[in-house]
């Protein structure tokens, strides 16, 4: 069974989707004109987790119990700012001062871990948080990201 995500009026992306039980999520962002909103579908039911003042997208989503997790970024009009949302709270990843974005995200128990990059001043370092605190994956000599998490037990 196809859900959509937008009645076809506006431009959608979906780049992340989880199951959990009965619970279907769908992370992304809907397009409007020069911004974008980031946003959740829970159940085909959209969620604005920003206004659409600042561009911003959903990169990763997570359910964990009852919590929905998402990751991204929302621009604070100078540079992207990664940041995650739980329960449509956000949690900014950084002091904001330099580039960054969040691009994966994975709950294990109360631990949160996203993935992704943080400028250092000079190129893009790739970044794992560990319940909000920054840990470089690379050396930070050269532009690196990190696109995926996967979490073993």
């Amino acid at each position: 069974m196809a859900v959509n995500l937008s009645d076809g009026s506006v431009s959608t992306m979906a780049t992340s989707i989880a199951v959990s039980g009965p619970t279907a999520v769908v992370a992304g962002a809907e397009f409007q004109g020069r911004t974008s909103v980031a946003k959740y579908w829970n159940n085909g039911v959209a969620v604005n987790l920003t206004d659409g003042s600042k561009y911003s997208m959903a990169s990763s989503i997570a359910v964990s119990g009852n919590d929905i997790y998402v990751a991204g970024f929302e621009s604070n009009d100078s540079v992207k700012v990664a940041k995650y949302w739980l329960n449509g709270v956000s949690v900014m990843l950084g002091d904001g001062s330099k580039k960054s974005e969040a691009t994966s995200i994975a709950v294990v128990g109360a631990d949160v871990y996203v993935t992704g990059y943080m400028n250092n001043g000079a190129v893009d370092v790739a970044t794992c948080w560990i319940n909000g605190k920054a840990v470089a994956i690379t050396d930070g000599k050269k532009n690196a990201y990190g696109n995926g998490l996967a979490i073993g037990k």
